[in-house]
């Protein structure tokens, strides 16, 4: 009725537009409209809704010429919003020449709802009933919203055992909106407290019970009863015997056993399970016919069980669902399998024969967007590798949803393929639910409280949009106040550039620092120059730019980017030269002078990963060359530092366990590996300074360490490692982890190979952490332990690689940050 309904008030929509088009024939051509771009499509008489939250539906029409479907096709999809009562059409010319046309929609909009509540609830709260509803306050009123929330509260006391509850709803309208009200009759809870089996031979009560969602009351189980997930363990263990080669078992009853208890106030259920097991059944092997596209070698290859195997019918179904996987990764999406089965009862096997009837490749008709309100389509189908007129490709659409995840733009898409107009027509279907990519921080810290004369607060603020306008292009800027930094910078990047898979970023900052270096000191005493023991204080000025561009292709394996970029900065070091000459020749380079500091990059990455952000399985590896110092000194300007830096990257992930638990959520381990390695090499006749050597640095390598400003915690070659053992708690935004670094420093590259097993140089460490993989706050807290090899054995050791004693004394917290390696 609902859907009937849309149709009506889209028809009778269009015949209003045509009608006010028409109004001007007596002077111009009725019919100018058609074929015409469309510039604008706006709202008249929005009152809650905010014309911004339109756009995504309204975007995907502007530019195309105007047609009676076109504009159907736009009605359909503001009624299917459920924002409004009533749509008027009215249509504009676009122009003075009357070369475009704009479409107006005057809306009636739903009321608002104004407030949501719930009587006669007690043994569950509001704010979890409010959790669980979709209804909310200042939302469009939606009855048929209402009908699905009573549902979802009748569901929820289901599942928490009150198996007789009764959820109804009213409304009211009020001068403020529509009072929605949820009115509970809770009943009383069912808990099962017994489950027992009966006429089991083959497999013993405890095996069986491990197969059941059901369970008994417990320490660890509340045991509530449910109905539906009663049945879904009959299957359960049907499906158990049947994978054991016991292809005749069957339940003869279920026997419940139910008795009230007083001071509990509920209903205690004794479940018995009555089984008859049969036979146990040997396969004799599975034929397949009709099968012209693939070989039958091809596709007995994908058979994983052999004849004379007991018989297992999950292991079966996989192998004819990966037979029609091999011909739906072809565009066959419309074959026909018709398995027949022998069974011998004298001989105990089951033989099975697939009958395939092979069909016309299936094409895809139409790429249709769902649930975007705020992203643009074009944003969408742009990721997607597949066109209208394409073959089908299930390996395509895997490929779509990981680019879509990638974006970070949603926090769930649901893809679907539905049959198109005609036989051998498809349409391919991505529901999107949109996750807000607006990140907002702000921080207060204290510092300089030492000194007197300096302010003792630091400030921090920044904004991130990574999905500006909804068009896919990021923004950012930040800003510190602080006693001894002061900066602030700017960021911009686009996607999609002219069309292509081109990717822009350029940034712009300022920063004044103060900091603190060593100094030559000639001893008075005896005259000798210490450069080791006296520091100096200079303030440094910089102004830098940023920019790249990147060039990605899509494959069904990987993706591959190639990256090349360059940045610079003008720098000044102020300090009084007349008392003061640093030790380190790149402060002196820039003291009291403005000087440059530039450097050009390129890279290349291959990216396997099913999501880059929080990837379950895959791989990646990556190539990037930077060479420090375009500008050769002359005089007072330019740079004093030339060097290549190699850095090569590669990241291995497994999948070790994905049970689910419940229907939303289940256990999982991801086991990531890492190894990387850089090195430096500078330009014949110069050096590198130690500010400029790779380091380790604590957060990201040798977590937990802080000897980054120690020689020793300095050099040109480093190998950095690391394995970790993932726990997604909340996939997408919450993991605990349990990691172990390996690193090691040398002061080149030849060092890192030819001296590759001198323990002195490398530094582990291990410890849990949490890990944030949400785009608007990627923090990580890590608790680490750290430890290194001597001839004594596994030595425990301080953050500054010192031994100490006692191992469990040494844990420390360190702060990190989950950045994605691209």
């Amino acid at each position: 009725m609902r859907s009937l309904h849309r149709t009506v008030k889209s028809a009778i929509a269009l015949v209003f537009l045509l009608a006010g088009l028409c109004l001007p024939a007596f002077a111009q051509n009725s019919e100018w409209y058609y074929g015409k771009p469309i510039r604008t499509v706006t709202f008249s008489g929005l009152q809650n809704i905010k014309a911004s939250d339109l756009d995504g539906v309204t975007s995907a029409y502007i530019g195309k010429e105007f047609s009676d479907d076109l504009f159907a096709d736009l009605l359909n999809r503001v009624f299917a919003l459920d924002y409004f009562s009533d749509v008027i059409p009215e249509a504009v010319p676009g122009d003075a020449a009357r070369k475009s046309v704009s479409i107006v929609l005057v809306v009636q909009e739903n009321p608002v709802v104004s407030k949501v509540v719930f009587l006669g609830n007690s043994k569950i709260k509001n704010n979890e009933l409010k959790d669980t509803v979709s209804v909310k306050a200042k939302d469009i009123y939606n009855q048929a919203k209402v009908l699905v929330d009573e549902r979802a509260l009748r569901n929820l006391y289901i599942s928490k055992g009150f198996t007789s509850v009764h959820v109804s709803s009213t409304t009211e309208e009020t001068a403020e909106g529509i009072v929605v009200t949820f009115r509970i009759d809770e009943g009383t809870t069912t808990v099962v407290t017994a489950i027992n089996f009966q006429g089991n031979t083959i497999a013993s009560d405890r095996t069986l019970s491990r197969k059941l969602t059901l369970k008994k009351e417990g320490v660890l189980n509340k045991g509530y009863f449910q109905e539906s997930v009663l049945e879904v363990d009959k299957q359960a263990l049907i499906a158990y015997y049947h994978d054991h080669g016991y292809i005749d078992a069957k339940i003869v009853d279920v026997v419940r056993d139910t008795t009230f208890n007083e001071s509990k106030k509920r209903e205690e259920l004794a479940i018995t399970f009555v089984l008859q097991e049969g036979s146990q059944y040997t396969f004799g092997g599975i034929t397949f016919l009709g099968n012209k596209v693939f070989s039958t070698e091809q596709i007995q290859a994908l058979v994983t069980m052999q004849p004379g195997d007991v018989f297992n019918e999950t292991k079966l179904n996989e192998s004819i669902i990966a037979v029609q996987q091999l011909y739906v990764n072809s565009g066959y999406t419309s074959n026909q399998f018709q398995p027949f089965v022998t069974k011998d009862p004298d001989t105990k096997t089951v033989t099975y024969q697939i009958v395939i009837e092979e069909r016309n490749r299936s094409h895809v008709e139409n790429i249709i967007v769902k649930g975007n309100e705020r992203t643009k389509d074009y944003v969408i189908t742009r990721e997607i590798p597949i066109e209208s007129g394409d073959i089908y490709s299930n390996t395509k659409l895997y490929s779509a949803m990981r680019s879509l995840y990638n974006l970070q733009y949603f926090s769930n898409i649901i893809p679907d393929v539905q049959m198109g107009s005609e036989e051998n027509l498809v349409d391919v279907i991505f529901s999107v639910e949109e996750q807000n990519t607006v990140s907002l921080t702000a921080g207060l810290t204290f510092s300089g409280m030492g000194n007197s004369n300096e302010f003792p607060i630091a400030l921090m603020a920044s904004i991130q949009d990574t999905n500006l306008f909804g068009e896919g292009r990021s923004l950012s800027a930040g800003i510190k106040l602080a006693t001894e930094e002061q900066s602030i910078n700017f960021g911009y990047g686009q996607s999609w550039l002219f069309g292509l898979p081109i990717s822009m970023n350029i940034s712009a900052g300022f920063s004044h620092t103060k900091q603190y270096t060593l100094r030559n000191y000639l001893s008075p005493s005896s005259g000798d120059l210490e450069i080791n023991s006296h520091y100096m204080e200079y303030h440094q000025l910089s102004f830098n730019v940023g920019a790249s561009f990147s060039r990605w292709w899509t494959y069904d394996w990987a993706v591959l980017t190639a990256t090349g970029g360059i940045t610079g900065s003008m720098v000044y070091n102020i300090y009084d030269a007349a008392l003061y000459t640093p030790v380190d020749y790149s402060v002196s380079a820039y003291g009291n002078n403005w000087s440059p500091s530039t450097a050009i990059y390129g890279k290349f990455s291959a990216d396997g990963r099913d999501i880059n952000y929080d990837p379950s399985k895959g791989w990646f590896v990556s190539e990037q060359l930077t060479w420090r110092g375009l500008i050769p000194r002359i005089g007072d300007f330019g740079e004093t530092e030339f060097f290549l830096r190699s850095e090569t990257k590669g990241e291995l992930y497994f999948t070790l366990l994905d049970k689910p638990v419940t229907e939303t959520w289940g256990v999982k381990l991801v086991l990531a590996l890492y190894s990387g390695l850089s090195f430096q090499v500078p330009a014949v006749g110069t050096t590198i300074k130690d500010t400029s050597k790779l380091y380790v640095d604590g957060m990201f390598y040798g977590r937990g360490y802080q000897i980054y400003n120690t020689t020793y915690g300095r050099g040109n070659g480093m190998l950095a490692n690391y394995a970790e053992l993932r726990f997604p708690v909340a996939p997408g935004i919450l993991s605990i982890d349990l990691f172990l670094d390996a690193v090691m420093i040398k002061p080149d590259l030849g060092a890192v190979f030819s001296d590759f097993a001198n323990p002195n140089d490398w530094y582990f460490s291990w410890g849990p952490s949490l890990r944030l993989t949400m785009q608007q706050f990627p923090l990580r807290i890590l608790l680490t332990n750290n430890f290194k090899f001597t001839s004594d054995g596994i030595t425990s050791v301080n953050k500054f690689g010192e031994p100490l004693s006692d191992w469990w004394k040494n844990w420390n917290f360190t702060l990190s940050f989950n950045l994605v390696n691209k």
